[in-house]
């Protein structure tokens, strides 16, 4: 009894992430050279869209060690849509509260964080989409920065 107990656990869990994980529609991280990300490493990213009815939402992933001297980290994102048009933001993450505790998750000495730039949008147009990070805080080398990267995933239309 027990071995099928184990089973039917081991294929529940294995359908519900599999289930989880099929809403993802793009994600990449990009490593950051010596854990020092200058301001003139744009980092970038590019997906095909063909559904435009799904809802979906964009986020920015990063990595960062506890030793990250900020409590937050801006960020320019620039955007290109498959019609040429291009767009430009300024984002900011909060990434720690005023006692110095991380809000993304800890493991060891590596913090992840997963800030949302968009959610419930469609895209406009199937072709290829363009995102670009670059972070825009006062200095050129952001130390204690690990990777960078982009999720894209559809939402459950309610």
């Amino acid at each position: 009894m027990n071995k099928l107990f184990y089973i039917a656990v081991l294929v529940a869990s294995s359908t519900l992430f599999y289930a989880c994980d099929s809403n993802k529609v793009f994600e990449e991280n990009q490593s950051v050279d010596d854990q020092i990300w200058n301001t003139e490493d744009i980092k970038t990213f590019s997906f095909d869209v063909t559904d435009t009815i799904s809802p979906v939402s964009l986020a920015v992933n990063l990595r960062t060690t506890v030793d990250y001297p900020y409590s937050n980290i801006y960020m320019f994102l620039y955007s290109e849509y498959p019609d040429g048009t291009e767009h430009k933001d300024t984002i900011e993450f909060l990434l720690a509260a005023a006692d110095g505790k991380w809000y993304g998750e800890n493991s060891g000495t590596i913090v992840s964080f997963q800030g949302y730039i968009a959610a419930g949008g469609r895209f406009a147009k199937s072709g290829t989409y363009t995102y670009k990070l670059q972070h825009a805080m006062r200095e050129d080398d952001l130390p204690e920065i690990v990777d960078v990267g982009l999720h894209v995933e559809t939402m459950e239309m309610e």
